[in-house]
Formats: structure tokens, C-alpha cells, sequence
């Protein structure tokens, strides 16, 4: 009795190390497969950029395939992409990245619950200047106006803001005057539907003469050089009708904070209208 006691003693150590030899015989390997799989794994968002990048039609795009162009950088270096997406996204409490355009309409009540009126007093006090006693930006774009106003005082520049909230009814009114002055082809071009105005976010500003000839003014000269400082970006630029849907207007700011600023600059090809609309895609 006591030698079978013994004998299956034996045998059970000797499995036990057999199975113990094998396990330590297989981990390399499975060590190097788990290494691989993990290497290759890809992940909810990597798959999601890529599906947005190379679905047809792009959600943006131009005649020069610039955008195709923006969507093959992206996706050679997407982690760092989404790294810097990820930054812009939680910078962003306060929407202050919505899409409004000739496609993407704001509902006749919009209307930004932190817009501060422009006085008289407030543009002085900050340097500077307003045409008019019925503007209001949202309270971010006011703070961000009073930084960039009083660097260009300090360079002998006083910025003049001539246009900036609007609402839904006063664009219709803009839109539907300019429609009559000059036919509706004309005046898409460079006149908002009511809904699709920027200006109704509460965001942008127009500066200065609203004129081609503002570009060639020192203020203007100025805001081309150093606006996105502060976070502001040129909506509309030379040359990208076809992307962003009017001619060239110099004048119109949007702000978008200095994080969207370097974002769009470094993935973007420094173009508001591809930020903006792949934000809106990437959120839907």
C-alpha cells in the first residue's frame, strides 16, 4: 500500500513537471504572438478615421484633390493625428466649433446663451474700435479681441469691428436685400442663407471696410500676419471658392482658440473649412 502511495506521488510530480517544461518550452512563442497581435491591433478610433477618410465622397474636398491629399497625410500618422483631435476636442467646452454653411443650416432660434454687447466704453477700454451699438460676440471671441486689439495698438494698428453677431431674422434681411441688389447667383457668393451665417454663432467679426481694398490697408496686412496669434482664422481665403462656398473676404474672422488654430494649420493645410467640416463629420 505504501509503495503505490509513493508511486503515485512520483507520477503526479512527474506530470506536473512535464506540463510546467512545456509551459516554459511555449512561452516565447506565445509571448511573441501576443507581441504581434498587439502591434497590429488597431484601434475604435484609428478604424473610425480610417473609415472616414477613405469612404467616397470624402465629407470635404476641392477640384485640386487637396483634400484627398490632407486625408493620405492623416492616415500615415494617425495616432499622432488623433492625439492632437483628441486636444482640440477638449478644449472645446463651449461649441465654439460648429458648422455653419451653405450645406449645414442653424435652426431659426439659434442663439448663443453667453453673447456680450460691444459698448462703447468696453471697445475703448481694450483698444479697439466699433462702428455700430448693436454688436455682441460670445464672451470667449470678446476676451480673445480685447488680447489680439491691444497687441496691434501697441504696433500702431487699431482693429475697427464692423459686424458680428447676427441673428437669424437679420441675415434673412441682408441676404434677401442683397438678392435683390445684385441676383441670387451673385449674391451667394459672398452673402450668407439665413442659417448658414457664421455670424450667427456668435464667433466671427468682420473688420474694418467689408471691401476687397481692406487686404491692402495696414490693419488688414496686420490681421493676415497675426490674427491665428490669438485664435482667429480667416473663414474665407483667396483662391478656395469652390471649398468653401463665397469669393474672398479679407475681412471675416472666425475664432476658433489658438489650439484649433495650430491643429489646423499642421493637418489642415491652415484652411478653416477642412478643419471645420471634418470635426463636424468625426462627431456624427
Amino acid at each position: 500500500m505504501k509503495s503505490n502511495v509513493i508511486v503515485l506521488f512520483l507520477l503526479v510530480v512527474l506530470v506536473f513537471a512535464g506540463c510546467k517544461g512545456k509551459q516554459i518550452q511555449n512561452n516565447p512563442n506565445d509571448y511573441i504572438e501576443v507581441s504581434v497581435k498587439m502591434a497590429n491591433q488597431i484601434s475604435p478610433e484609428e478604424e473610425k478615421l480610417t473609415q472616414l477618410l477613405t469612404r467616397y465622397p470624402l465629407p470635404f474636398n476641392n477640384e485640386k484633390g487637396e483634400a484627398n491629399q490632407i486625408a493620405e497625410r492623416i492616415l500615415q500618422d494617425k495616432k499622432s493625428f488623433l492625439a492632437d483631435l483628441q486636444e482640440v476636442l477638449e478644449k472645446d467646452t463651449w461649441d465654439s466649433l460648429i458648422l455653419a454653411d451653405k450645406k449645414h443650416f442653424l435652426s431659426e432660434d439659434y442663439e448663443p446663451a453667453d453673447l456680450v454687447s460691444l459698448t462703447q466704453d468696453l471697445a475703448k477700454a481694450h483698444s479697439y474700435v466699433i462702428n455700430r451699438n448693436d454688436l455682441s460676440l460670445r464672451i470667449p471671441v470678446e476676451k480673445a479681441l480685447q488680447t489680439m486689439a491691444e497687441a496691434a495698438k501697441a504696433e500702431g494698428i487699431t482693429l475697427v469691428v464692423s459686424s458680428t453677431y447676427r441673428t437669424y431674422s437679420y441675415q434673412k434681411m441682408i441676404y434677401e436685400r442683397n438678392v435683390a441688389q445684385m441676383g441670387k447667383e451673385a449674391a451667394d457668393r459672398e452673402s450668407a442663407a439665413p442659417g448658414t451665417s457664421q455670424h450667427q454663432l456668435g464667433v466671427a467679426i468682420d473688420f474694418g471696410s467689408i471691401t476687397d481694398e481692406y487686404a491692402e490697408t495696414k490693419a488688414g496686412k496686420w490681421l493676415a500676419s497675426n490674427a491665428s496669434k490669438y485664435g482667429f482664422s480667416l473663414s474665407f481665403p483667396k483662391e478656395y471658392e469652390a471649398v468653401t462656398g463665397y469669393r474672398r473676404e479679407c475681412w471675416h474672422y472666425r475664432y476658433v482658440g489658438e489650439k484649433a488654430i495650430a491643429f489646423q494649420e499642421k493637418w489642415f493645410n491652415d484652411i478653416q473649412q477642412y478643419m471645420i467640416e471634418f470635426i463636424y463629420a468625426w462627431r456624427q
